[in-house]
């Protein structure tokens, strides 16, 4: 081929080649710019992530396409040789058409032989071949490439630009396997943290919560809407946005058909999801019956639904539980703690099961519907049934309550007083004369909670010998079935003397010798033998064991100091009345060896055998050597006068900063403090009076010294604590008053004088229970203002409900959002409030379970009566601008706060009534002349109606109640009346109403409680008060 020709091809193939550089240069522009355009369209409508891919592989096809269409361009307007030559030639005007020629000769040679000079022509273009300028006329010019560099250079960078735009971004993001919309479904306003599927089934009428979390949103932002079919029809809402980046909420309210909905953003949709209503199991009725012992004499307890109850222990209670037809197999369990109970079925809607009290049970009520395992069980509040225990009886022997000296044919007024929760059912006395024991009953029909008996101890009626001795006590037991629950009081002795030997003088002393025996302290220390022996029979197996161990170290004690003392004296005993007074204690130290080995082997009831015949033995011992001596015994000193505490002006109070509950706790713990202080002395009284009444000297006085001054150090140190808190004497005067007595008696004691000190002990136990009630008093204060904040709290809610009701009343469109804010911050108020209930419900368990059980009862009620419902659809139908539901809703709300107002009002008055001394006297005066009222003359009716018309009429709301204004004026006639005794049964009546109507001031059990502690804190009943005076004259003149 000739070298021309070639040239000419390689310029046609060079003009392909920029062309095509052309058509890529376009290409290059034409992507970004179509994916611009694209974003452009996505910013005006948003392109959904799933179809963002294929809007973008279109965009590439355009791209391409384009590409093509020009590059096919090129090709098929490539110019031919002929074309080439000709611009060739113009490009070479020094060539005279000799190229043009030559292409036409070259085509020609094909077909024909050449002549020479064709063939010379051919010959000169070969040779001018080579200084022909090709390129020019053909190739584009510098600008063609310079533009095209430009072009490429753009389409680059705005290809590699467009890859952040969001078309491409989404066909990126709907290629990875992370969802950018993840759905969840939870129960609003559930204390449960708990997520279910986006698709989930719900008992009817639950309110549900949708919740959408978006990890990838549109162009930077995030928004949800959600569509639901509804009446055939789709409908689209907005979601709410939460506290949750992303995260955004729709509530469905009180779900009663399927829901249809999917979730949808801007580039995101979610598929049709299902919400599906079910029926759960419910509760028509639940009723307990709950029905007391018999013995108790109580009627049958009705009791619905649940919460905290305390019924009698030992109470038989029987559930019955209707639930509602739907679903048809459902099951009934009780979940305890470690235990589940499966309820009697007894038809198809009627479940029941029964329970014998006798401890704390606790539990939750569940239904299960058998035929869908897989749904949860619907669990119903906690119950609680606390027994309340049938305490065993108190018994006291309250005259003459001390160890006696009598002749034999002496007789014995002996008064009993005997009290129990329920009743007491049998009063005896136990009398125990030469290891033979006799039970006589003493009890009057019919059962009652309190007895006082006398019963008259004839001494003649008994073979009695001068030195023999009578063991009695009282024994008292309730009507406690199957088996009563018996007490005893202490144990008293008489020693039979004859009258010449009654004395407490504690030694004796031998023919003439200096020595003395000290027969008396041997007496002492057998009777506490005896009284320990007794104590220890009533106790556990292992402080049984520990006392037993005890009492033979004591026996042993005492045998060695009576072998010590027989060697001492061996062959100076003398006989008297034909009895030798050294073989009596010889007979006495064998016995007391018998008790140390019945105590150390655990024998204890044995032992008390061998330790009444050696109290016997040193009785007679005792009764021979003062008819020997001829000596009388002399009662010693004279009671101190007891001293009291002088008042002193007390300082302001300071403002107390500390949190109420934490104050009502350290006051409980206070309290129990005091309590126990309290039982400490009174167990020191009892102490004291047993060595005033057996005439103890030395060491048993100095123990119980020691005793009196190490509690009452202990009783400084919380009056230091006190004073150090409040800066106040009169807080502290209680206890410096118990602390000024407490010295008194230890002093007392030193000095060998336990009578005198006995009024001092007496006074001290006073004091702290004075103490005690100060406190209760402080608490009950301490709780009720509490209980004001909460109904304060309570009261300012229902106020702004109501304000806020009107609102919405009256509201226009476009103020739902503000309202819904309002109400939403509102609900929030109420949560807290209720939470706070709880909280300070909790905080006095401790003190008053009646204002727990109250607190708890009524916070519960709220949740049941629909408060944060109510609240959450109140806010729900502010922000769809349903006001008509709203406010119906707020109304609602209203009207549960107003009534939990009332409620925390009625505890706190109830809590404020504790620490009101002024009516707890006036129910004691009332519950006085009640018992009293038959033996009244007419003078005392008239004196006592006078001064109940006055505390009537101070009641609380006396103005406003028209019951109390008729008691007060009723009782104002009864004492101006010329004949009062006349109206005796009105009268009678009358208290009775006015009893009633002043519990109702209290808690019924806490009267029955301080009624109670007010017995167990009286020295001794009424009846016999001028007898402890005569007692105490008595001992002060030495008689």
């Amino acid at each position: 081929m000739p070298n021309f020709l070639e040239f000419i091809k390689r310029e046609a193939r060079f003009f392909i080649f920029s062309r095509s550089l052309f058509a890529l240069a376009i290409g290059f522009l034409t992507w970004p710019t179509l994916l611009y355009l694209l974003d452009l369209y996505d910013s005006v409508s948003p392109i959904k992530e799933s179809d963002a891919l294929n809007w973008v592989f279109s965009v590439c096809l355009i791209s391409l396409f384009v590409f093509l269409a020009l590059l096919f361009s090129s090709w098929k307007k490539k110019p031919s040789i002929k074309t080439l030559a000709k611009q060739i030639e113009g490009a070479n005007p020094d060539l005279l058409d000799l190229l043009n020629c030559a292409v036409e000769l070259e085509e020609a040679s094909k077909v024909r032989s050449l002549s020479f000079m064709e063939k010379r022509v051919l010959r000169k273009t070969e040779v001018k071949a080579q200084e022909i300028a090709w390129s020019q006329g053909t190739r584009p010019k510098p600008r063609f490439w310079m533009s095209l560099v430009f072009a490429l250079s753009v389409g680059s960078v705005f290809t590699a630009l467009s890859f952040d735009q969001s078309p491409l971004q989404k066909s990126i993001d709907s290629l990875s396997e992370e969802p950018g919309l993840f759905i969840f479904t939870t129960k609003t306003g559930s204390s449960k943290l708990e997520e279910f599927p986006a698709s989930n089934e719900f008992s009817r009428g639950t309110d549900i919560s949708i919740f959408a979390d978006i990890t990838r949103g549109h162009r930077g932002e995030k928004s949800s809407f959600i569509e639901f079919k509804e009446d055939g029809q789709i409908e689209k809402l907005e979601m709410l946005s939460t506290s949750v980046l992303g995260r955004f909420e729709f509530v469905v309210p009180s779900l009663q058909n399927n829901f249809s909905y999917r979730v949808i953003t801007p580039s995101l949709e979610s598929e049709w999801q299902l919400l599906q209503a079910y029926d759960p199991p419910a509760i028509r009725i639940a009723k307990w019956e709950i029905i007391p012992p018999e013995y108790l004499k109580l009627p049958q307890i009705d009791h619905e639904n649940f919460g905290y109850l305390r019924v009698p222990e030992g109470s038989l209670i029987s559930l019955t539980l209707e639930v509602e037809p739907e679903p048809s197999n459902v099951g009934a369990f009780i979940v305890e703690e470690n235990n589940e109970i499966i309820l009697d079925k007894l038809n198809a809607t009627t479940f029941r099961t029964s329970h014998l009290l006798d401890s704390k049970w606790t539990g939750v009520l569940q239904l299960r519907d058998l035929n869908a395992p897989q749904r949860e069980p619907v669990v119903y509040e906690e119950f609680i049934f606390a027994p309340i225990p049938d305490e065993p009886p108190v018994v006291e022997i309250t005259e003459p309550a001390k160890d006696l000296q009598l002749e034999s044919g002496a007789s014995l007024l002996i008064e009993v007083f005997s009290s129990d929760d329920h009743g007491i059912a049998d009063v005896r006395i136990n009398i125990s004369h030469a290891g033979e024991k006799e039970e006589e009953t003493i009890f009057v029909d019919p059962v009652e909670k309190e007895k006082r008996i006398s019963y008259i101890l004839d001494l003649s009626e008994r073979a009695l010998a001068i030195g023999d001795v009578i063991t009695y006590l009282a024994l008292a037991m309730d009507n406690k079935e199957p088996e009563g629950q018996i007490a005893r009081s202490e144990i008293y002795f008489i020693e039979i003397l004859p009258p010449e030997g009654n004395s407490t003088e504690s030694d004796a002393e031998m023919n003439g010798e200096q020595k003395e025996i000290p027969v008396r302290d041997f007496i002492n220390k057998t009777k506490k033998i005896i009284r320990s022996t007794y104590d220890a029979l009533l106790e556990d197996s292992l402080k049984k064991e520990k006392l037993g161990l005890a009492i033979a170290m004591d026996a042993l004690g005492l045998k060695n100091e009576m072998t010590k003392v027989f060697d001492e004296f061996e062959g100076q005993f003398p006989i008297v009345d034909g009895i030798d007074l050294g073989e009596l204690l010889n007979e006495a130290t064998y016995h007391i060896e018998q008790t140390e080995i019945y105590a150390g082997d655990q024998m204890l009831d044995d032992s008390l055998e061998p330790s009444e015949k050696t109290l016997r033995k040193l009785v007679q011992l005792y009764a021979l050597m003062q008819k020997m001596q001829k000596q009388k015994a002399k009662g010693k000193g004279k009671p101190k006068e007891s001293k009291e505490t002088a008042g002193k002006p007390e300082k302001d109070q300071e403002e107390d900063s500390k949190d109420p509950a934490e104050e009502l706790k350290e006051l409980g713990q206070d309290l129990e403090k005091l309590k126990g202080f309290k039982d400490r002395q009174k167990e020191l009284n009892r102490e004291i009076g047993r060595s005033a009444g057996a005439g103890k000297k030395g060491e048993a006085n100095q123990k119980i010294a020691q005793e009196q001054e190490g509690l009452r150090r202990d009783v400084e140190g919380l009056r230091d604590e006190w004073y150090k808190d409040s800066g106040s004497l009169g807080k502290v005067a209680s206890l410096d008053q118990a602390g000024g007595e407490m010295k008194d008696a230890a002093g007392d004691l030193r000095r060998d004088s336990p009578r005198e000190a006995q009024p001092h002990g007496d006074l001290a136990a006073e004091a702290l229970g004075n103490a005690i009630s100060e406190v209760e008093s402080t608490m009950a204060a301490l709780a009720a203002g509490m209980v004001d904040q909460l109904q304060e709290n309570a009261s300012e809610l229902a106020g702004e409900q109501r304000q806020l009701g009107e609102e919405t009343d009256n509201a226009k469109e476009g103020q739902g959002e503000n309202l819904k804010d309002q109400q939403e911050d509102l609900n929030s108020l109420a949560q807290e409030l209720l939470e706070k209930i709880d909280q300070t419900a909790r905080s006095m368990g401790n003190f008053n379970e009646n204002a727990t059980e109250d607190l708890l009862r009524g916070a519960r009620n709220s949740r049941e009566n629909g408060l944060e419902r109510s609240g959450k659809r109140a806010a729900n139908s502010l922000l769809y601008e349903a006001f008509p539901q709203a406010k119906k809703e707020e109304d609602k709300v209203a009207e549960n706060l107003e009534k939990l107002n009332e409620d925390l009002q009625g505890i706190a008055d109830k809590l404020r009534n504790l620490g009101n001394g002024a009516l707890r006297e006036l129910v004691q005066e009332l519950q006085k002349t009640q018992e009293e009222i038959p033996g009244m003359s007419g003078e005392e009716m008239k004196q006592r109606a006078e001064e109940l018309a006055k505390a009537i009429g101070s009641l609380p709301n006396a103005e406003q109640d028209q019951r109390i204004q008729n008691l007060t004026k009723f009782f104002e006639q009864v004492a101006i009346s010329e004949n009062p005794s006349q109206s005796t049964s009105m009268a009678s009546a009358a208290v009775a109403d006015a009893l009633e109507l002043v519990e109702q001031f209290f808690w019924k059990q806490a009267v029955e409680n301080r009624i109670r502690r007010n017995q167990d804190t009286t020295a001794a009943p009424s009846r016999y008060k001028k007898q402890v005076e005569e007692y105490f004259r008595r001992i002060a003149e030495g008689d």
